[in-house]
């Protein structure tokens, strides 16, 4: 018997999706991931394949905890199919999660979990998006949910793009990606029933159905996303390597050790910096699993260099906070060093991020560097098969493309 959802809570984020729990506060450096892609910014897992699923997070607890998991699954927005669990799930629902190690270091008490899931095991029957979610085991609340996507590999999928250069303001680059796929014999009103999404760095939320279309050739649909519907190619993130927290770490300008927990402060964020391409990663980051990592408290400084942004409402979102505005890391102005600031409690290991403002309900990115630099993005197809019979969505195929400057 599976609890009802808690209400899902309202959030500015550019990657929690409709009807996606957020991570709550005691829970910190989560991680979800197929292991045989790690950093890939998309979970994915080929159905009935012998790919592993792995969760990881810590919980800020003095005691150990107690868990329950489930699945769901999802259509192409993200809402919740019609599907009855037993059409597509083969095993029991429902997953018992206990025996926390707890960490041995000197700061702030947790609590570590690691749990992995055999996809032969798990028995999954469809293909299609998903969501995984964890819940308290005592009161059956829901804490947070991860999306993740199942995919049949059939066919063959062919990625190409082009970028448009002085499209935009300012003169920015846009990105514009093509698809060519040969679909398999089953699909047979592909005009009707074939669909092709196109993801940029792994930002699911932000994910574009092209609208370009092209059936003339038999057995082959051809999908494009339009000029209007281009993505921006200058999109970029700050990388923090904290892998060690002290003074010799570079990152890092000032250092104090309080009770065992570590505040750091590290050096000056500025608008304009370096115009090497930034890695895409897990957008959970890649906080540290040793069995003695640290908490530290992290403080961010962001200098704007006198370019007008004093904004009231200006966040620090990354890895760490799936990209989210949180009252913990809002930024606060300093008069004195005439730069924000914002304190965080983080994990050793690596995390991108970046500075964003509230626009009503959505978050704008402050633009890091020149406008006409053109990045090395990443962009993920996903090719989508409404189901005539059962009437849900399948993933036929999942395939990625760079578009390097």
């Amino acid at each position: 018997m599976i609890p009802s959802n808690s209400p899902i809570p309202q959030v500015n984020s550019l990657l929690l999706l409709p009807g996606q729990q957020s991570i709550p506060d005691n829970i910190r450096s989560v991680q979800f991931f197929n292991s045989s892609q790690a950093n890939s910014p998309l979970v994915r897992a080929q159905l009935k394949s012998n790919d592993r699923l792995i969760l990881r997070f810590d919980e800020l607890s003095e005691t150990n905890g107690m868990f329950r998991i489930h699945f769901s699954h999802r259509n192409s927005d993200w809402t919740k199919s019609n599907l009855p669990v037993t059409w597509f799930i083969g095993s029991t629902n429902e997953q018992i999660v206990q025996g926390g190690i707890k960490n041995q270091s000197n700061g702030i008490p947790f609590h570590t979990y690691d749990i992995q899931f055999l996809l032969q095991d798990l028995d999954f029957l469809v293909s299609g998006f998903y969501f995984i979610h964890v819940s308290d085991y005592t009161t059956g609340i829901e804490l947070f949910s991860l999306p993740f996507a199942l995919t049949e590999q059939r066919g063959t999928l062919e990625l190409n793009g082009k970028t448009l250069y002085n499209k935009k303001y300012l003169g920015i680059a846009v990105d514009r990606i093509f698809a060519e796929f040969s679909f398999p014999e089953f699909v047979e009103m592909p005009v009707f029933d074939l669909n092709f999404d196109v993801i940029q760095d792994g930002f699911l939320r932000n994910a574009t159905r092209a609208t370009g279309k092209d059936f003339s050739e038999e057995k082959v649909a051809k999908f494009y996303l339009e000029e209007s519907q281009s993505y921006l190619a200058n999109s970029r993130f700050y990388k923090l390597n904290l892998y060690s927290i002290s003074l010799s770490n570079q990152e890092i300008l000032e250092y104090q050790e309080s009770n065992g927990l570590p505040q750091i402060t590290l050096k000056e964020d500025f608008l304009s910096f370096s115009d090497s391409p930034f890695i895409l990663q897990s957008m959970f980051g890649n906080p540290s699993w040793s069995i003695t990592a640290r908490y530290a408290f992290v403080n961010f400084r962001f200098n704007p260099l006198g370019d007008g942004l004093n904004s009231d409402d200006l966040f620090v979102i990354g890895d760490f906070n799936q990209w989210s505005e949180t009252k913990q890391h809002k930024m606060k102005w300093n008069p004195e060093l005439r730069l924000f600031e914002a304190t965080i409690l983080l994990k050793e290991g690596s995390y991108r991020y970046t500075y964003a403002t509230r626009n009503g309900t959505q978050l704008d990115i402050v633009e890091l560097g020149s406008s006409l630099t053109k990045e090395n993005q990443w962009y993920t197809g996903i090719l989508i098969y409404r189901d005539p019979n059962l009437q849900y969505d399948r993933i036929l195929f999942i395939g990625r493309v760079q578009l390097q400057q």
